[in-house]
């Protein structure tokens, strides 16, 4: 498979994954929207996602193929 090609299923998986975590768990759509209000939560919601693009990132390093 392509780099490019594996590249793009992953953006679409890792898309499908968000969306189906707000349209399930509601809490998670509320604590977004609560977030995006208040600056405070907002800036730990950040926290959070880039510490899991962080993880995925070193696994994925670590693991290769």
């Amino acid at each position: 498979m392509k780099s490019q090609l594996r590249g793009i299923i992953q953006i679409l998986f890792l898309g499908a994954v968000v969306f189906l975590f707000l349209r399930f768990f509601k809490i998670i759509a509320r604590f977004g929207e609560a977030a995006a209000l208040g600056l405070r939560e907002f800036w730990w919601l950040i926290l959070v996602l880039s510490l899991g693009a962080w993880l995925i990132w070193v696994l994925r390093k670590r693991n290769p193929g």
